[in-house]
């Protein structure tokens, strides 16, 4: 999957939404694993984001991440440690 970093205004995220091309939204974290964010509120304009459902990329990397952490996925990555 091409990713890129970068930081985004909430005008972007208004604009990606009314041509359409919004279609997730979320945080991640350490602790939080993966947040999908259902609505937006910014001056008045309400935002919906994948019918307030968790959308297929924020479940994959949810699922990624949480098999990772409880052994059922391999860690490439060496992110886990034995206690």
């Amino acid at each position: 999957m091409k990713t890129s970093e970068r930081r985004l205004s909430i005008n972007d995220v208004l604009t990606s939404s009314k041509k359409g091309t919004l279609k997730e939204v979320f945080g991640s974290g350490t602790a939080a694993v993966i947040s999908p964010v259902g609505e937006i509120h910014h001056e008045g304009q309400r935002i919906i984001i994948s019918d307030n459902k968790i959308g297929p990329l924020a479940q994959r990397l949810y699922d990624e991440i949480t098999g990772i952490q409880y052994g059922e996925k391999p860690d490439k990555f060496g992110w886990r440690y034995a206690l």
